[in-house]
């Protein structure tokens, strides 16, 4: 869960570095020889700011001249930075935040996890989006949120039945055809009962899901839902979209813990018309206290009814 892990757990550690009196082909130089996407510039020890491919690329490119200009002049400054104990969840957030792709990491006597230009911390590594997409790979695909269109109910002709506590609510302005900017929502408690059955299943007894007092002594601090179990109240929600859903993908990141016997709640908002009936659905799902705990994207294609359900939706409809 990502607001457990710390950035100090997937930061490089081998952090490549240049003087900030260094010149520009000094820095090209270090990053075609180390395979590497950006050089710090440090000055007396401490990072002051930092150069990227893309700083080449954008500023660099049409200069014959490098060897005489210094990093100081071209580099990114004031320099964004984290603390090594900081999340990953707010690590995205500051990247998002910034539009960066590169996160050097200091530790400070004064801890601001927030970044900052303090000159006064030890560089300790590096977070980029390549790290970062081993464990939130659904990043590259992000595009943000969409505004929700007017609430529509919708009769249910490709559910077999509802239970009590269940709670769904499909928004567009169409009923019976999915389009870009339609949101299904589906809501219900997992329970204790949920989560042991699910271990019974799968045969996922992880004991972190199913014995107390082995799950006080994790960094959890209490037993939690399978992650999986949360994710499959997504594929709910997008049975409830309009016509025959069928999951061809789906990418998540889990980013934090869901507590036994929490309200639940999954959210599929349709971004993109991929063609031939296939849809892309950024997907969330949040807790009673609104906290996203897993995120992603999925591709689903949706068919038609079957005639006779289709008949049916439509005698539902007009009662």
């Amino acid at each position: 869960m990502h607001d457990t892990i710390a950035v100090s757990e997937i930061m490089v550690t081998d952090v490549v570095t240049a003087p900030s009196d260094a010149n520009a082909s000094h820095a090209a130089t270090l990053m075609r020889d180390e395979r590497v996407s950006s050089v710090v510039v440090v000055r007396d020890g401490a990072p002051v700011g930092i150069v990227t491919e893309g700083d080449f690329a954008t500023h660099l490119c049409e200069r014959t001249d490098l060897g005489s200009v210094e990093l100081a002049d071209v580099m990114a400054s004031p320099l964004e930075t984290i603390a090594p104990d900081t999340s990953l969840v707010d690590a995205v957030t500051v990247l998002r935040g910034n539009g960066l792709e590169h996160l050097p990491v200091v530790e400070r006597d004064d801890t601001d996890s927030n970044g900052g230009a303090d000159e006064s911390g030890t560089l300790v590594g590096i977070l980029t989006t390549t790290e970062l997409s081993y464990y939130v790979p659904h990043l590259a695909h992000r595009t943000g949120g969409r505004e929700h269109r007017p609430p529509r109910r919708q009769v249910r002709t490709d559910t077999l039945y509802e239970r009590d506590g269940w709670e769904f609510e499909y928004r567009g302005e169409d009923e019976s055809t999915v389009s870009v900017g339609d949101v299904a929502r589906f809501s219900k408690t997992i329970s204790d009962e949920d989560v042991e059955a699910f271990a019974e299943i799968t045969g996922d007894t992880n004991r972190v899901h199913l014995d107390e007092a082995y799950a006080a002594e994790t960094r959890f601090g209490e037993r939690i839902v399978h992650g999986v179990l949360a994710n499959g109240l997504i594929s709910a929600a997008l049975a409830r979209l309009p016509g025959l859903t069928i999951y061809l993908s789906q990418e998540s990141s889990f980013l934090a813990p869901l507590s036994i016997d929490d309200q639940v709640t999954a959210v599929c908002d349709v971004v993109d018309d991929l063609g031939d009936g296939k849809y892309r659905i950024e997907t969330t799902v949040s807790d009673g206290d609104d906290t996203t705990v897993l995120e992603g994207d999925a591709v689903v294609l949706i068919d038609d009814l079957p005639p006779d359900a289709a008949l049916e939706g439509d005698a539902a409809t007009a009662d």
